[in-house]
């Protein structure tokens, strides 16, 4: 049991660093698909990970109790706009995970998801959070993130 707890702690404090910041094998960018929104107007809002050689982002289209976690997307409500639907990965890989048996979307090099929003007043803004898990497909090290977003389309030139 001791040599258990030896082995564990450093694990998982090693696990949990991994939420308090910003990864640099994902950077994360985001943009609407329209400009000039009217309150009514629906649009889609994009959001880009380009991802460091030999890492990999588990997509949202797929469902997980144990082992891979797929990526989420948390909107904070402000007002401004509604979310419409779930969000949609754009042409993730396939592959059943060995290790957990189980069906696994991920995206290399480059991920796309995209959200539809309504609009609901003109100065609207977007702000929320993305929780996923990055994993190198070399040494099979996964890291979980949290990714902060926060934009103002608005003020975008």
């Amino acid at each position: 049991m001791r040599n258990v707890l030896f082995f564990l702690l450093p694990a998982l404090l090693w696990a949990g660093a991994g939420f308090a910041q910003d990864r640099k094998e994902a950077q994360w960018s985001y943009r609407l698909s329209r400009t000039a929104l009217q309150p009514g107007d629906e649009a889609e809002l994009i959001f880009t990970a380009k991802l460091e050689k030999g890492w990999q982002l588990y997509s949202t289209d797929f469902k997980a109790d144990i082992g891979p976690q797929p990526t989420r997307f948390e909107f904070v409500s402000n007002g401004t706009f509604e979310v419409l639907g779930d969000v949609t990965p754009v042409s993730p890989l396939h592959k059943k995970d060995k290790t957990w048996e189980i069906d696994v979307s991920f995206f290399t090099r480059q991920a796309e998801f995209r959200q539809k929003v309504r609009i609901d007043k003109l100065d609207y803004f977007f702000t929320g959070f993305i929780h996923g898990q990055l994993c190198n497909e070399k040494n099979g090290v996964c890291i979980p993130f949290r990714q902060a977003f926060q934009f103002d389309p608005t003020l975008t030139p």
